[in-house]
């Protein structure tokens, strides 16, 4: 697919959007996941003290404008038919925004879609391992990441994170140690969840060339890709590092995170290798009608299109938030220990005393 894309624009229709995020908004009787779940998990007393429910990669703050505008004209036209799949305009806006803010250029024909990165990771296990196989990943991580490993059948091999003080490293050593004879894929989590950290080109060179002598494949999940809260630190995408890992990887974006999304059910697959991405769509084939919410498309479009002003304030208020909540959590007990981060907007926190 050869796609003739113009850079996003930075902010064409953005308008004043600074206050939304001051804006309280109540979900409590929204159909919320995130805020319907406690009233499962904790006794009566418990709930009736108002917890915040902090559990959950969910923002409380309003979608960009120029999305709900996007997604107001979608409804108005009426019609929710089958779509044909990713339009030339849907491909432009989410590779030019990986080469804006990454400086990564991806050709259109690398782009699956999914309708979401749990989804896509599912689809990859079984595509790519085959029951008794073993899949590694580095605790703490995502839930989902050893969840859906055991889920399909295959082995858990795990490379822990080593914490020194308030910083978790990778180690080469316990990383290669960890591998097995039928280990398959590496699910990477870049930038890593629930820790926050933000591989270095170094670390992740080093674990592409580890997985390369194995024959292990890549599966990189970078949902959190513009959650980058320090402004010192920039994410690398896994696959930019160079045509070999490219070809050994496959990497997951979404703009569910980023822009508070996650009930669209939208989410792309950037997959270089032809023989890889075709083996993918076949399982998907097998798994699934290989199509998603056609006003996911539209949302994705648009803020990938023209929410940049809005992610750039959004990155200003999560950093405050972060030192906001650290110091507040500090200040009330010498027992939680909330840990830095450099990206996310989720806290880390050591409760062991």
């Amino acid at each position: 697919m050869k796609l003739h894309c113009e850079t996003p624009a930075s902010g064409a229709g953005a308008g004043k959007v600074g206050s939304i995020f001051d804006e309280v908004i109540d979900r409590k009787n929204s159909n919320s996941l995130k805020w319907a779940f406690g009233e499962k998990l904790l006794t009566a007393r418990e709930f009736a003290a108002d917890p915040l429910p902090m559990w959950v990669a969910d923002m409380d703050f309003r979608a960009p404008q120029v999305v709900i505008d996007a997604l107001h004209e979608a409804v108005e036209f009426g019609v929710f038919g089958y779509s044909r799949g990713a339009t030339e305009s849907y491909v432009c806006a989410i590779t030019g925004w990986q080469a804006k803010r990454f400086g990564w250029e991806v050709p259109g024909e690398w782009v699956l879609q999914s309708s979401g990165i749990i989804t896509a990771l599912k689809t990859a296990i079984q595509a790519f391992s085959s029951p008794g196989d073993s899949v590694l990943i580095q605790p703490p991580v995502y839930a989902h990441f050893h969840d859906d490993v055991l889920l399909n059948g295959r082995q858990l091999t795990c490379a822990p994170l080593e914490r020194t003080g308030t910083v978790y490293r990778f180690d080469e050593k316990t990383f290669e140690a960890a591998i097995r004879h039928n280990t398959k894929l590496f699910i990477l989590s870049n930038p890593h969840n629930p820790t926050g950290n933000v591989w270095s080109e170094g670390e992740l060179r080093a674990m592409g060339e580890i997985c390369l002598r194995h024959g292990v494949l890549v599966i990189s999940d970078e949902i959190h890709q513009d959650l980058i809260v320090n402004p010192f630190k920039k994410h690398i995408p896994f696959a930019s590092l160079g045509k070999v890992f490219a070809e050994n990887s496959i990497t997951c974006t979404a703009p569910s995170k980023t822009f508070n999304l996650p009930g669209l059910q939208s989410a792309n697959l950037f997959v270089p290798n032809r023989c890889i991405r075709d083996e993918l769509r076949r399982q998907f084939d097998r798994n699934m009608y290989p199509s998603v919410n056609t006003l996911g498309m539209v949302a994705a479009e648009a803020a990938y299109s023209r929410g940049e002003p809005w992610l750039e304030e959004l990155l200003r208020y999560l950093r405050e938030n972060h030192t906001y909540f650290r110091n507040a959590v500090h200040s009330l007990t010498s027992k939680i220990e909330v840990l830095p981060a450099d990206s996310l907007y989720l806290a880390w926190m050591d409760c062991r005393g």
